[in-house]
């Protein structure tokens, strides 16, 4: 900024306060922003056009332009009210001018100073901030910060079965696992007793039943029936560990999910009782023929065109109404009507438990090393998976036994009592790790 008698910006005559010297005064007070102010967006985006930076890098390289325009207004109010005091005391003018005024050549060339400065500091930027991603650099990085930098692989033993499972921190104080666990097949034997319904009542003595089935068709049928139950177990797992303890890096404090099939247990009779499951269907069969309301005694076709004496036809509807049908009687309904259940027609009785197929985890842990270079260590986790409420036991005809029936016999109903009153699953697991690297 100078002052000389060549300047066009501003001119101060010493003289009466005339309308030429008001619109040059208010042209002085807003020039600086005309200047300044409303061009810096425009020289703005032409100097983001060429260079890396924001608008507020910007406003601190024109910094310089914003003192300049201050110390015009500055001036030029000074230079008012001196102006508006001579006037208002009719002095005399004077020949020369006063201009105040910022040579434009020194502005753009601070302008391109400071620009160029700039731009060799944001190039400087962005070679010294560019990202190395290489593999040793990531390698280093991660091993600084406790991401990903070692791999350790287990294997478990326990209540979920057996199970592999990798593991790799995520900070100092997290851990991320995730693997599989599957059940061994294992037998369970369920034994049930056949048992006859009719409107007496229910009866566990089939004798004479099997009498009956023995001499019409040559059977012959057991008053039990064994089914092997089998779990179905393999679920993925994905958990995170969380260290609490600040300088303890051995216990934890687990939560996540595991996820399998709904499906975990089946079961279904064995192949023994498949004579005993074939006998029965056929008496039950019989027996809704003979009990029919349109039961016809003069009708009952033995093959060939030849049909059955009457009497004897009566004789046998009789035997079945005292006899009733037979079945595996599991459990009562709940309105008291007792549930029996029957084969299928192909002589088959099956039954499942469903669950949900996610099913969260939450639990704790403990591992510790066993040896000195501490790759090789021991623990176990106990925590709880949540089935999503007590898991259905269905049946091969669509009957719910955890839902529908009451009083369920055998250990089939002891299972089933355990399981509604504990409607998550227990887990203890075992485990020896080894770190890999």
């Amino acid at each position: 900024m100078k002052i000389d008698r060549k300047g066009k910006t501003l001119y101060f005559y010493k003289q009466i306060f005339t309308k030429k010297y008001l619109i040059k005064t208010k042209f002085s007070l807003i020039y600086p922003f005309l200047t300044n102010i409303l061009p810096s967006y425009f020289r703005f985006r032409t100097f983001l056009f060429s260079h890396c930076c924001n608008y507020g890098e910007f406003f601190l390289i024109l910094s310089f332009n914003y003192s300049v325009m201050i110390k015009q207004l500055i001036l030029s109010c000074a230079f008012l009210l001196a102006s508006g005091a001579s006037a208002s005391e009719k002095q005399a003018p004077k020949d020369y001018i006063y201009t105040v005024r910022t040579t434009k050549d020194t502005v753009n060339k601070s302008l391109s100073d400071s620009a160029a400065v700039a731009a060799n500091r944001n190039d400087t930027l962005r070679k010294s901030h560019k990202p190395d991603l290489s593999f040793a650099n990531v390698k280093r990085w991660c091993k600084e910060n406790h991401v990903a930098d070692n791999l350790t692989a287990s294997f478990t033993l326990g209540t979920g079965g057996l199970g592999i499972e990798l593991s790799t921190p995520l900070t100092q104080r997290a851990r991320l696992r995730t693997g599989v666990e599957w059940m061994p097949a294992f037998n369970v034997p369920l034994t049930f007793n056949l048992s006859s319904f009719s409107e007496n009542g229910t009866s566990t003595d089939i004798s004479h039943i099997q009498q009956m089935v023995k001499d019409l068709m040559g059977l012959d049928i057991d008053d039990k029936v064994t089914m092997d139950a089998k779990p179905n177990l393999l679920n993925y797992k994905l958990l995170v560990d969380i260290f609490p303890l600040r300088h303890n890096r051995h216990w934890y404090v687990t939560a996540g999910f595991y996820i399998g099939s709904p499906v975990v247990g089946r079961a279904k009779n064995s192949r023994a009782e498949t004579q005993t499951l074939v006998g029965v269907n056929i008496y039950n069969r019989a027996y809704n023929y003979f009990t029919s309301p349109d039961f016809d005694p003069y009708m009952v076709a033995i093959g060939n065109g030849i049909y059955l004496d009457p009497e004897l036809a009566m004789e046998y509807r009789r035997d079945f109404e005292r006899y009733g049908s037979v079945g595996i009687h599991i459990g009562d309904y709940k309105d008291g009507k007792p549930y029996l259940m029957q084969p299928t027609k192909d002589g088959r009785v099956t039954a499942k438990a469903v669950t949900n197929n996610f099913r969260p985890y939450l639990g704790i842990g403990y591992c510790g090393a066993v040896d000195k270079s501490k790759r090789l260590e021991l623990g176990f986790d106990a925590g709880a998976l949540f089935w999503g409420g007590v898991p259905d036991v269905i049946l091969h005809d669509g009957v719910n036994m955890t839902k529908d029936l009451v009083d369920i016999r055998g250990k089939v109903g002891d299972y089933v009592k355990f399981m509604k009153a504990l409607p998550v699953y227990p887990l203890i697991n075992f485990k020896i790790s080894y770190t890999i690297f």
